[in-house]
């Protein structure tokens, strides 16, 4: 994978978060994650962004630290994590284009008011909105004001696999489903996710299950979307495996951040563009950070020696 570079230079880098995120069950205070430059022999520079996300990925930062610097060091892998994958085929293609993230699709989450402030900040008839947070009647409350106060609005609804069985029933029969483009992993049993479209005809989007090194794609009757974040699936030939197996079957791609900083989400932004280019990527997570600048520690350096 590694060829052509005359040298690298690994670096930390930590980002404040504007307030504390929860991602499951673990409450992030900052970003933590690896930058990766390569000078190439004839000159070119590439950047990339290794950042595994503290409860979903299936390796810590200091694992993936340790990987890249064996790689750098040399010393083969058997098998890449899925962050060091995604930002060594980053730092081999170069650098990315600038990116413009004000098409993305917006992310809401939160109650009506901080919905709504987002809203009029960003008037937009596309979002994302995060679910299963609260009671299933308060999820009601807000899809149903969000549907009644902004009528164009779609809604893609992301349940991160938080529901049984009947609370997804009860939510699915109380909102207006032509304005759901789907719901993405909406309970915690999955291998319910087709039943559950045949039984309500809601669309079905696909995010943690591809996670899993062990998915093979497979379509159902109501899978709408897979929802692809290339710092958790790895390699880009992976990604792009998956779209082309998906779209044979006129299922939607959406590339998707795992709230990386501005140089991997720029990396996704350029994929999608490439890939997807009719289909809003769900890139809408920097409003998450500060304003400060990451603070950046450089790990070492390194040189190439065949």
């Amino acid at each position: 994978m590694l060829c052509d570079w005359h040298s690298a230079t690994l670096s930390r880098y930590t980002q404040q978060l504007a307030q504390p995120l929860q991602l499951g069950n673990f409450q992030l205070q900052q970003r933590q994650g690896l930058y990766l430059e390569l000078r190439f022999q004839d000159g070119r520079l590439g950047r990339g962004e290794i950042a595994p996300l503290p409860g979903f990925s299936e390796e810590t930062l200091a694992q993936a630290e340790q990987q890249v610097i064996a790689c750098l060091q040399g010393h083969p892998q058997h098998r890449l994590y899925p962050s060091v994958a995604f930002g060594l085929d980053c730092a081999m293609a170069g650098e990315p284009p600038e990116a413009n993230f004000n098409d993305s699709c917006l992310l809401l989450k939160g109650d009506w008011q901080h919905c709504q402030q987002i809203l009029e900040q960003q008037p937009s008839d596309l979002a994302k909105l995060k679910v299963a947070r609260q009671s299933p009647k308060q999820d009601i409350e807000l899809i149903q004001a969000l549907q009644k106060h902004y009528p164009q609005l779609r809604l893609r609804l992301d349940a991160n696999r938080s529901w049984i069985w009947n609370q997804a029933i009860f939510i699915i029969e109380n909102i207006d489903l032509s304005r759901i483009e789907y719901i993405e992993e909406p309970l915690n049993n999955p291998q319910q996710s087709a039943m559950l479209a045949e039984r309500t005809g809601v669309g079905i989007g696909l995010d943690e299950s591809l996670q899993d090194s062990n998915y093979r794609y497979r379509y159902f009757k109501g899978l709408k979307a897979l929802i692809m974040k290339p710092s958790l699936l790895g390699p880009w030939h992976r990604c792009l495996s998956l779209l082309e197996q998906a779209h044979a079957d006129q299922v939607a791609c959406v590339f998707s951040s795992a709230y990386e900083s501005r140089l991997g989400l720029s990396w996704i932004k350029a994929l999608a563009q490439q890939y997807t280019p009719n289909q809003p990527a769900g890139l809408d997570t920097l409003r998450a950070f500060s304003e400060a600048p990451p603070e950046i520690e450089i790990i070492q350096h390194f040189q190439h020696n065949s």
